[in-house]
């Protein structure tokens, strides 16, 4: 399951499921020990039980696994068919420009950048 404040973005039975996680990728299986993690701007990729990938952009939050389930809690997700990537280029542009000094205006800046790339990845696997 993947919910946003706004909605309830994904439900479905899954063979597997792989987050981002804040520092690198996580793989679920069946029967996978319980967790929680934190979560980055990056790709979701669930396989169901037909074999079929369903690919979400989504920019953070965290992840729970319990009792065969996951749980996706995230601050946005969309579908690649939401994403419009012209639209992508020109905000890429945009924050190329921009040269921030301060640590923290700088963290904002890359997790920007990282939104932007995530979505970019997913739709080009429409």
């Amino acid at each position: 399951m993947v919910v946003t404040p706004a909605k309830s973005v994904f439900d479905a039975k899954a063979k597997s499921v792989t987050v981002p996680a804040f520092d690198g990728e996580i793989g679920v299986l069946p029967n996978h020990a319980p967790m929680l993690a934190l979560l980055g701007a990056g790709e979701l990729r669930v396989t169901d039980t037909d074999s079929k990938v369903t690919r979400l952009a989504i920019r953070g939050g965290f992840v729970q696994v319990s009792k065969n389930k996951v749980t996706v809690l995230t601050q946005e997700a969309v579908t690649p068919a939401d994403i419009k990537p012209e639209l992508l280029s020109a905000e890429a542009a945009k924050l190329a420009g921009e040269h921030p000094e301060k640590t923290d205006e700088r963290e904002v800046l890359d997790g920007k950048k990282a939104w932007v790339l995530a979505r970019q990845k997913v739709a080009a696997k429409k």
